[in-house]
């Protein structure tokens, strides 16, 4: 049976596969960059907005602290009402500073997909390797009389 011109050899198929694994770790580690770029200039334009929006808080909150002052210091003495209202804001401060730690911890910018990518190509030359070696043991896979098979 011979071979087409087209068609590569077993050897000169390895002999390019360790040059086609180091390009497609070239390429996986590109994808994960470009990757972990695009998330990052998401999570930047997602931190800017929520600069902007926490500027305009801190003078709502200012507003809201005053009446909250002024409402209660129609109970109690004004210096009593003040402290009041910052005993609160202290409460609320120290609630949102545990959950956006909790939020950070979580935030991982890790590259899921190249990763899923990776595992899927490491599968694959697992298999490539396992199906390679024989099934049988090394004795019973010679021929025997009468069988069809490679008679050197």
């Amino acid at each position: 049976m011979s071979r087409r011109k087209d068609q590569a050899g077993t050897f000169e198929l390895l002999t390019r596969l360790p040059q086609q694994i180091v390009a497609l770790a070239k390429l996986e580690y590109e994808n994960a960059k470009r990757e972990i770029v695009s998330k990052a200039k998401k999570a930047g334009i997602g931190a800017g907005a929520i600069v902007v929006a926490l500027f305009f808080l801190f003078f709502m909150l200012e507003a809201l602290v005053i009446a909250a002052i002024a409402a209660l210091a129609l109970v109690w003495p004004w210096w009593l009402a003040a402290l009041v209202v910052a005993a609160a804001l202290l409460l609320l401060a120290a609630a949102a500073i545990l959950a956006g730690v909790a939020l950070i911890k979580r935030g991982n910018p890790v590259p899921e997909e190249t990763l899923d990518r990776v595992g899927g190509d490491l599968t694959a030359m697992s298999e490539v390797r396992v199906n390679a070696e024989p099934s049988e043991p090394r004795g019973t896979q010679m021929p025997r009389v009468g069988e069809e098979g490679n008679w050197r």
